[in-house]
């Protein structure tokens, strides 16, 4: 795989999945474009350590005007988006019945409208041969959400929608493919007590969590020539975990 003069948007591309998307992306000759909305930090630290070859671009892909304004930053300095991977995401942990309303809608602006407002600019700037890959969860998959993350879990099945509607659209030109990992072990998973995660462990046929590079080695894979032939598929990464029961 080589993404020389490539030019890639990886949001949420500071830490965790989004971080090791980053990094193997370069690997392979890319320019990337780091999205972070809080932590510029870690963005820049990840810009240093692939020896600079793209830029961090702060903005909240749940805010309309965020996004527009991320996206006129990246047209002054590139021409155009070839891979744009929706990693963004975030989780409210608690039971249905004390979610509120707001804490409900904050999770689908992020998971979903983000998803949605960062698609529609990128493809205005993408040319044929583009990719999309959003990133959705196994908790998005029929009858495999769970409490007390029902936000999440409905949220992540409406990207896996979403992403076989554009790819219909968008074809041939453009094509759009999912991710959906398992448990990951991301800085979140390191902070789950030992006990609870070897009850993780056991729901999967691998007996252990992703690692997020792997996770990583699916998205640039649907992005890559090597994919060429993919569109509007679903590829799992959770050591067979949405096999159990």
């Amino acid at each position: 795989m080589d993404f020389k003069d490539k030019v890639v948007l990886v949001t949420g591309g500071g830490r965790g999945i989004g971080a090791e998307t980053v990094k193997l992306f370069a690997k392979y000759n890319a320019t990337v474009i780091i999205n972070y909305n809080k932590d510029k930090e870690s963005a820049q630290n990840l810009l240093d350590e692939i020896n600079g070859n793209g830029m961090i671009i702060q903005a909240d892909v749940s805010q309309e005007d965020d996004v527009i304004q991320m996206f006129d930053e990246i047209s002054k300095k590139y021409t155009q988006i070839d891979v744009l991977v929706n990693n963004a995401g975030i989780v409210a942990v608690k039971p249905f019945k004390d979610l509120s309303l707001s804490e409900w809608k904050k999770v689908f602006d992020v998971n979903v409208n983000g998803v949605f407002l960062c698609s529609q600019q990128a493809l205005k700037i993408m040319k044929k041969g583009g990719s999309i890959v959003n990133i959705s969860s196994i908790r998005g998959l029929y009858n495999y959400g769970r409490p007390p993350i029902s936000d999440y879990s409905a949220s992540k099945a409406a990207v896996i929608s979403f992403t076989k509607t554009l790819a219909k659209e968008v074809a041939p030109e453009i094509r759009v493919n999912t991710v959906a990992p398992g448990m990951t072990m991301t800085d979140i998973a390191k902070q789950i007590p030992t006990e609870d995660l070897k009850k993780f462990e056991n729901d999967i046929y691998l007996k252990r969590l992703i690692e997020p590079s792997e996770v990583a080695n699916a998205v640039v894979f649907l992005s890559s020539q090597n994919a060429s032939g993919i569109t509007g598929a679903l590829l799992m990464v959770d050591g067979g975990q949405s096999l159990s029961k």
